[in-house]
Order: structure tokens, then C-alpha cells, then sequence
């Protein structure tokens, strides 16, 4: 179906194509307001919510470690304003310690937790909002500045699209970036139709929260405030005085996220103010992501660009909570039409500011490919809110370019089709491959010991493969609520030993295992071998086992 579908969209699009730039005149009128566009419209709003919260919480099934190591730090904040490890209010959170996380995420789980309690609709209900108000950022976008027609064509792609809707229903700190880079994009470029500076330091503060979404935010996101301030000054539809106003308001909200950086580029201690904490990491290797800090830059560049085709253009398979391999992110036949899209798009440029403002966010997202090393779908999320537009422009100017009875319903059901196709993998088979990527059943077997009256919790280190405790620990951590000053050692439960002597993550071959020992295990099947059998009580939860002392 994917060939097929693709040979006849790479027909139309050419076609299109030829007469957008020789016949422009066969792209026919504006539409207008009418009732059946106002049908169409709460269509696509509805189709795009009713995909979304459809078992929301439950498909994907498990939790994500990232995600769960965003809502362990959540709830530490609800409860105790700092992270699980005690640090108050930070900047940027510690997270895995080599590796560090972006704190937006967390801040926006803290509230729903302490109104929703600690689950995974709660959890994943930030990323959800977000991403469906991100949708009605891109209509309105689209509407004020190409019109109601390829408006709502993008509204449309938008709402069936994989990625989009695969990202909104699990819990990425990273995954918040496009949409605060969207919010921030329509609100400049309301800016420009009336009350300027109102629009635009409204803007600019969420350019300023775009920091604190992802990391590379630092490295993409000064690339497009730059380029985007040097077009309105030369057009001059900003004063320098408004630009100056515009970099104020921005660096107001992510200064402390740019000293943060300062702090670990240049090994500086960590800061901590009264009202947030600036930390130094010291086994941090994110570095080690970033073209500028190669061994062989010209060598990685190269990849990059390799990567960031398979990732965009070529679709290829990606990591499995990222993309289905064969519905890609965008569907694997929709390039042409995002071809399509891109030269109406260019046709635009000397009449419209949201053209360009649209084709900068584009270049922001290429630059952000070619400088992340190796990217997949997630680290170079904010191509895609451009390539979306792409694409439904294309299929919009398809529409109106070829003059062809049955056209715009053909197109409809076909991509009708793939979304179908899409929701039926998504809700069938994947939803229970993705059960195994989000360790399920390891968290099965977790839960079932969080009220265990075992004096101490043995948490094998194969959770995600061979020598993976520190895995293990943080999905305890969140399968059992831990308290975070009890994690901490500062807080002491009634009847349970200190945390660092009740749990044990390691591998079993790694503990002397006494049967007589008052104590509780989750082992994976293969370390079965290490105890004897007959002294225990085991419960399976899929290729885990937990095993408790007879008696208990």
C-alpha cells in the first residue's frame, strides 16, 4: 500500500508542483467561511482528541524509565519542593546523574499529582494537554497566516499524525520542546498584526520556558531568535527598541537555564539562590552528543546528515516508542506532498511573515539535526511541527492545483485509510510489543511487593538487560512511590528498615541467597537457577518472578 500510495502522491505533487511555479493561476480562490468549513473543523478537533485520550494511560502499557524518572522527581517537588535526591528547586534536575533531564516536565507533573494522585493518567496528562493545545496553536498559525483553507488542511494531517499522536500519550521531558517552540512561533507572529509588545513578551517567555524543555534548546533555539530578529528588523516590522525588549523578556526567563550551562562548561560550583538551585553535574557526558565537541567533526557531520535523513526524509524505523516502522511519522508516503507544500510555501516568502517565520523554524530543526549526533525521531522533535505544515499545504495545494473530479475525497480517504490502519497496530499489536520496551511486566512484579511485610526487597539488575540496577531502581522508586526524603535517608518509616538496607538492586548471582532470610525477591527467569525453589512461594509476571520466603 506505502508504494502505491507513494508513486501516486509523487504523480500529483510533481504536477502540483509544475503549476505553482508555471501556472499559478490554477490554484484557484481563498475559501471561504462557510458552514461546512465550520463542520469540517469540529471534525478534525474531535478527531484528534478522541485519538488521543482513547485508553489513555493504559496504551502505552508500563512506564517509560525517563518518564519515570520525571514523575519520581515530580512528586519529590509536590511533596518537598526539591528532587528524590534532596536538591532544592533545581534548574535542571540531576536525573541519571551521567546523564541529566529538563525540568519543565516534572514542574508541570507536580500540580497534577497534587491534584490527581500518582498514576499514569496524572503522569502523562502534562505531555497530553501540551500536545493538544499545540494543535490549536498550529491551526491558528496556519489560519492567520495562509488562511482558513490551509489551515485546516494542517489541522487535519495534524490530528492523524503518527507522531504526533504517539507522543502525546507517554510522559518525555524532551517531547515538550516542538510545542513551546510552536507557542512561542505564533505568538511572535501575532505580534505583528497588533499589540506588538503585549504579543511579543508573551512570545519571547515561551521561548524562554523552550529551555527548560530540552538541552539542546541552547544550541537550536538562539539560532532561530536570530535569524527570525534579523528578518523583521530588515522588514522592519519590529524597532530595534522591540528587539531589545524581546532579548530582555527572553533572557528574564532562561537566564538561570544559560548559567546552568555556564556552571558545567566551565566547572563551576554549584549555586544555590533562595529560590532555585543552579547545580554542576559532575559525571555529566552530554557533551559527548554534540557535533562541536567531536574527535572528527567532518566524520560526524556526515552521520549526522545520514541520521537526520533516515529520521525525516526516508522515515526509517526509529526506537519503537518513537515510530511504527511501517506508518513512519509521518506516513511513509507523504513526502511528496511535504515537497508539494515547501514550493507553495517558498512562493509565499516576499508577501507573508509566517512563510518565513514557518521556513525558519524548518532550518532551526536541520540545524538541530546536523549538529545532535546521530539523532532519532525525539532528539530532533522540532522539525516536525514544520514538516506537518509541509505536508498539509501540499495536500491543500494538491487539492487546488489539479483540477481532477473526486481528488480532495480520494486524498481524504486515503490517508482515512493509513489512519485506520495506524490505530488499528496502535491499539492492537503494538500496544502490547510496547508493554515489553516499557518493562511491564517487571513493574507487574514490583507493585506486587510494595506493601510486602518482607524485611528487605532483593530488585535483580536485569530489568533492561545485563547490569541495569540503577534501571531497576528508579522504576522501584516509582512503582512504589517512595517517599523522597526516605530515599534520602532523612526520613524513617514506621516498621521498614532505612531504604539503603531494605532494597538491593543487583543481579542475583551477585547476593548470597539465604532461605532463611526474611526477605522478598524479582528475579528474571534466568536467574531462577540461584535459589532453591522449594523454600519459596513464586508469582510469574511474564518473564519475571517474584519469589517470597513460605510463611511470609
Amino acid at each position: 500500500m506505502n508504494l502505491v500510495f507513494l508513486f501516486a502522491a509523487a504523480i500529483l505533487s510533481a504536477l502540483t508542483i509544475y503549476r505553482l511555479l508555471l501556472r499559478p493561476q490554477m490554484e484557484g480562490q481563498p475559501d471561504g467561511d462557510t458552514g461546512r468549513y465550520r463542520l469540517l473543523l469540529l471534525l478534525a478537533a474531535l478527531l484528534a482528541v478522541a485519538v488521543r485520550v482513547y485508553r489513555f494511560g493504559g496504551v502505552p502499557g508500563g512506564f517509560n524509565q525517563d518518564g519515570a524518572m520525571a514523575a519520581i522527581d515530580a512528586k519529590a517537588l509536590a511533596d518537598y519542593g526539591t528532587d528524590h535526591y534532596g536538591m532544592r528547586w533545581p534548574v535542571h534536575l540531576t536525573a541519571w546523574g551521567y546523564g541529566q533531564m529538563s525540568a519543565l516536565l516534572s514542574y508541570l507533573m507536580a500540580p497534577c499529582i497534587k491534584l490527581f494522585g500518582f498514576h499514569a493518567v496524572s503522569l502523562r496528562l502534562p505531555q497530553l494537554l501540551v500536545s493538544l493545545l499545540g494543535l490549536a496553536a498550529l491551526y491558528l498559525f496556519c489560519r492567520e497566516a495562509f488562511g482558513k483553507g490551509p489551515a485546516l488542511a494542517v489541522l487535519f494531517f495534524a490530528a492523524i499524525d503518527p507522531w504526533h499522536i504517539m507522543q502525546s500519550r507517554w510522559a518525555l521531558d524532551c517531547n515538550l520542546y516542538p510545542h513551546f517552540f510552536l507557542f512561542g512561533l505564533y505568538f511572535l507572529h501575532k505580534s505583528l498584526s497588533g499589540r506588538k509588545r503585549l504579543w511579543l513578551c508573551f512570545s519571547m517567555g515561551l521561548f524562554g520556558l523552550c529551555m527548560y524543555c530540552y538541552g539542546i534548546a541552547i544550541y537550536t533555539l538562539p539560532v532561530f531568535l536570530v535569524l527570525a530578529c534579523v528578518y523583521l528588523l530588515v522588514k522592519k516590522r519590529v524597532r530595534i527598541g522591540e528587539a531589545l525588549l524581546a532579548l530582555a523578556v527572553w533572557l528574564a526567563v532562561a537566564w538561570p537555564f544559560i548559567l546552568v550551562m555556564a556552571i558545567n562548561f566551565f566547572r563551576w560550583d554549584t549555586i544555590e539562590t533562595p529560590l532555585f538551585t543552579l547545580p554542576y553535574f559532575a559525571g555529566s557526558v552530554r557533551s559527548g552528543d554534540i557535533l562541536f565537541f567531536s574527535e572528527n567533526i567532518p566524520a560526524q557531520l556526515w552521520q549526522n546528515m545520514k541520521a537526520l535523513a533516515d529520521a525525516v526524509i526516508i522515515q526509517k524505523p526509529d526506537l519503537p516508542w518513537n515510530s511504527i516502522g511501517q506508518f513512519g511519522s509521518l506516513y511513509l508516503f507523504s513526502l511528496p506532498f511535504a515537497i508539494a507544500g515547501l514550493v507553495w510555501l517558498l512562493k509565499r516568502l516576499k508577501t507573508s511573515d509566517g512563510a518565513v517565520l514557518l521556513l525558519l523554524f524548518f532550518v532551526t530543526g536541520v540545524w538541530c539535526g546536523l549538529c545532535t549526533n546521530n539523532v532519532n525521531i525525539n532528539r530532533v522533535n522540532i522539525i516536525f511541527y514544520p514538516m506537518l505544515c509541509f505536508t498539509g499545504l501540499g495536500l491543500y495545494a494538491v487539492g487546488r492545483c489539479v483540477r481532477v473530479r473526486f481528488l480532495r475525497p480520494g486524498l481524504a480517504a486515503g490517508y482515512l485509510l493509513a489512519f485506520c490502519l495506524f490505530c488499528g497496530c496502535y491499539f492492537g499489536p503494538y500496544a502490547q510489543q510496547i508493554e515489553g520496551y516499557f518493562l511491564k511486566d517487571f513493574g507487574d512484579a514490583v507493585v506486587s511487593l510494595k506493601d510486602s511485610p518482607a524485611e528487605k526487597l532483593y530488585i535483580t539488575g536485569k530489568s533492561q538487560g545485563e547490569n541495569t540496577a540503577y534501571v531497576s531502581q528508579v522504576l522501584t522508586l516509582f512503582y512504589h512511590e517512595t517517599d523522597a526524603e526516605y530515599f534520602q535517608g532523612k526520613r524513617q518509616l514506621p516498621g521498614l528498615l532505612p531504604f539503603r538496607e531494605r532494597y538491593t538492586f543487583a543481579n542475583m548471582e551477585q547476593l548470597v541467597i539465604d532461605p532463611q532470610e526474611n526477605a522478598a525477591y524479582v528475579a528474571a527467569e534466568e536467574e531462577l537457577k540461584f535459589f532453591e525453589l522449594d523454600a519459596y512461594e513464586m508469582e510469574r509476571y511474564g518473564s519475571y518472578y517474584v519469589l517470597r520466603t513460605k510463611g511470609e
